[in-house]
C-alpha cells in the first residue's frame, strides 16, 4: 500500500467480487491513482498526520486561518518579531477540532499580542488523527477501535503516566510494541500485559475511503470497455454506461473534504 493510499487492494477486490490474484498488480496501481485524483479534488497533498509548515503574509487582524486541516497542534508560531508562545493572556490559542470528520478550518487567535512584522511563520500537525486512544494490553496485543475509519498510520503509543514506548520492527521487549499494520494491532511484551496504554493514529475517513474503492472499480472496469457507451445483448437488451469517472455519488462523498482556501 503505497503512502498516500485511501484504500486497501483487499478492500477494492471485496468490492468488485473478486477472489484470484490476476489482477492484483493492476488493481494497486489503480489505487494509488485514483487516491491522488481524489487528493487533488479535494485539494489536499495528504490526509494522514504529518507536519506543515505555513508562511504567510501577516494578517491586519488578531486571528488567521490555517490552510490545511484538521490542526492537532501547533508546534511553534513565530512572526518577524519574535516568537509567539500558547497563552490566553499574551500569546496564542488554536480553535478546537471536535475529532470528527470532515473538520473544518481552524483559526489561530492572538491575545494581547499583534502579528507584528511582515510574515508569520507557522509550524504544525494536521491530518486524520485519533490521539491517546486508551488501551489494556492483554495476551501482548491491543486493537485499535478506529471509530471513523481505518487505521493508517502509527503516531505514538505511550503509557498511561506519559512514558513513551518504542517502536520496532518485530519481537517487542518490554517498553516497545511492533505493527500489525493490516489489521491495525499493536503488539507488546507479555511483561507489558495489563498495563493501560494510549495509542495515537492516523485513519483514512470512511468517506473517502469508500469513494476510492469506488472510483478504482470504474477505472478497472472501464479498461474493459475503453470508449464503449452502449453494449448490445444479444440484441434484446442494450446496456448504457455512464463514463463520467467521477459520478454523482462519489463526489457527494469527497464535497465535504474540499479544502476552499489555496495551498
Amino acid at each position: 500500500m503505497a503512502a498516500n493510499d485511501l484504500t486497501t487492494l483487499t478492500d477494492v477486490k471485496a468490492w468488485l467480487g473478486r477472489s484470484d490474484t490476476n489482477s492484483d498488480a493492476a488493481l494497486s496501481g489503480l489505487i494509488t491513482r485514483a487516491s491522488r485524483q481524489i487528493l487533488s479534488y479535494i485539494q489536499r497533498p495528504a490526509i494522514l498526520p504529518r507536519s506543515v509548515s505555513e508562511v504567510r503574509k501577516a494578517p491586519r487582524a488578531c486571528s488567521m486561518v490555517l490552510r490545511q486541516y484538521p490542526v492537532i497542534a501547533i508546534a511553534s508560531l513565530t512572526t518577524t518579531c519574535g516568537a509567539v508562545s500558547p497563552s490566553l493572556t499574551a500569546g496564542f490559542t488554536l480553535e478546537a477540532w471536535d475529532g470528527t470528520p470532515p473538520g473544518a478550518h481552524q483559526e489561530v487567535t492572538l491575545h494581547n499580542v499583534t502579528f507584528g512584522g511582515d510574515y508569520v511563520f507557522v509550524d504544525y500537525q494536521a491530518g486524520y488523527q485519533i490521539s491517546g486512544e486508551p488501551h489494556l494490553v492483554a495476551n501482548g496485543a491491543a486493537s485499535v477501535v478506529a471509530p471513523y475509519g481505518a487505521w493508517a498510520s502509527d503516531v505514538a503509543v505511550i503509557y498511561a503516566n506519559g512514558t513513551p514506548l518504542a517502536l520496532v520492527d518485530a519481537a517487542p521487549q518490554q517498553g516497545q510494541y511492533a505493527l500489525d499494520a493490516l489489521a491495525g494491532t499493536y503488539d507488546f511484551n507479555s511483561a507489558d500485559n495489563g498495563q493501560n496504554v494510549l495509542i495515537s493514529y492516523g485513519y483514512v475517513p470512511a468517506d473517502l475511503a469508500q469513494a476510492a474503492i469506488e472510483l478504482t472499480s470504474e477505472m478497472f472496469r472501464y479498461s474493459q470497455r475503453i470508449g464503449e457507451k452502449t453494449h448490445s445483448l444479444g440484441g434484446n437488451e442494450t446496456v448504457t454506461f455512464d463514463n463520467a469517472r467521477l459520478d454523482q455519488f462519489v463526489e457527494s462523498l469527497l464535497q465535504p473534504y474540499r479544502n476552499m482556501l489555496p495551498v
